[in-house]
């Protein structure tokens, strides 16, 4: 069913691969490569100014209404049931029960055939005409549908703009019935999400607003981070780095990614392709280049300790494990060091050291938004 889905714009996803690539190749580490201990960071990169300057941040207001919204929009459909109809046909909007089987040249296709597959009118979940062709249809019917995959299909570029047949039995149509937010969903919520004592609503919105504020400081705090490190590599001359160190840095996104598609049970490739519309060679290169900002990235960083005297102690580092080591629950000390680059956790035990330092001597401003 996942390769023939309708395939949606990739913008919002390249954004996301930006993020995830950029804290790839800042928070990961494997394998044995060239790191900050082997060379001196400041034959890389010439500083310049890295005080004094300025930087702003949205910022929004964890207001009522995005709790309400949130609340509408999604909490309380996520708790929906869907109750049968009888005596009318599919409509807009109706959830479907069906079974059905696609075909490309009389034969069937992988990924094209499920059954007792719920599907609501108008969500858009499949290919153009699949949903629109159901409307009108009652329960027991069994339809052919023709129709034509997009051209592009990036979920499955060997479907792409070609004419199919799915034969869809329909089992039953309901509507969802959403719940009403009053104090006995706030239980059943509360519950469901673990949150203790919730007995009331207004018990369930406060716990929202406290978990959507942490979100929206974690959030800002990144975006801090992430434009003091832009104005400072900006003020800053490069040397190309060391190939090896770059390479450990292509290494550590290629193997956050392939375990981010082990999740979804995919190959790397497809991962590629169908979260983010890229194909090996091109998103290889987006790994290539990451991987190089980077290495500059932490040579800029080390110079900066080097000169402030911003580098871990034996100390810190130690509470660093500690700290990790009972907030992921391993079973002791060296279970975690087995499971980690020692090395690099220093650079990041640095890199942290130097961004408390830059946000200290720089200045930094929010704008509040407020969604209305």
């Amino acid at each position: 069913m996942r390769k023939w889905k309708k395939e949606k714009g990739n913008a919002a996803r390249e954004a996301a691969l930006a993020v995830i690539l950029a804290a790839s190749a800042l928070l990961c580490a494997c394998g044995s490569r060239e790191y900050l201990k082997d060379v001196k960071a400041s034959d890389y990169v010439t500083l310049g100014d890295y005080t004094g300057l300025e930087v702003n941040e949205e910022k929004t207001e964890i207001n009522d209404t995005i709790v309400n919204d949130y609340i509408e929009s999604y909490l309380l459909p996520s708790f929906a049931t869907v109750e049968e109809v009888t005596g009318r046909s599919v409509e807009e909007g109706d959830t479907v029960n069906i079974d059905y089987a696609g075909y490309l040249d009389g034969e069937q296709f992988d990924g094209g055939t499920a059954s007792g597959q719920n599907l609501t009118i108008g969500s858009h979940r499949f290919i153009d005409g699949f949903e629109d062709g159901l409307i009108g249809a009652n329960a027991g019917d069994t339809l052919s549908l023709n129709l034509t995959f997009p051209d592009p299909y990036p979920n499955d570029p060997d479907l792409a703009g070609k004419p199919v047949v799915f034969e869809v039995t329909v089992n039953s149509i309901g509507v969802q019935k959403v719940p009403e937010l009053d104090d006995e969903f706030a239980v059943t919520a509360g519950e469901a999400m673990g949150i203790e004592n919730c007995a009331t609503v207004q018990d369930l919105k406060t716990y929202l607003q406290e978990r959507f504020q942490e979100q929206e400081e974690l959030r800002f705090e990144t975006a801090v981070e992430t434009s003091l490190t832009n104005r400072v590599m900006a003020n800053c001359t490069f040397k190309e780095p060391p190939a090896e160190m770059v390479e450990r840095f292509v290494q550590n996104i290629t193997d956050v990614q392939t375990a981010q598609a082990q999740v979804q049970g995919m190959t790397l490739d497809d991962y590629m392709l169908n979260y983010y519309g890229m194909d090996q060679a091109a998103y290889k290169e987006q790994f290539q280049s990451n991987a190089l900002t980077g290495a500059q990235q932490y040579l800029m960083y080390q110079t900066i300790a080097d000169i402030e005297g911003l580098n871990p102690t034996d100390e810190q580092i130690q509470e660093e494990i500690d700290s990790r080591v009972e907030e992921y629950g391993y079973e002791s000390e060296e279970a975690y060091l087995e499971s980690v680059d020692e090395e690099m956790l220093k650079e990041q035990t640095m890199r942290d050291n130097v961004m408390e330092f830059l946000k200290a001597n720089n200045t930094v401003t929010a704008t509040t938004a407020v969604v209305d």
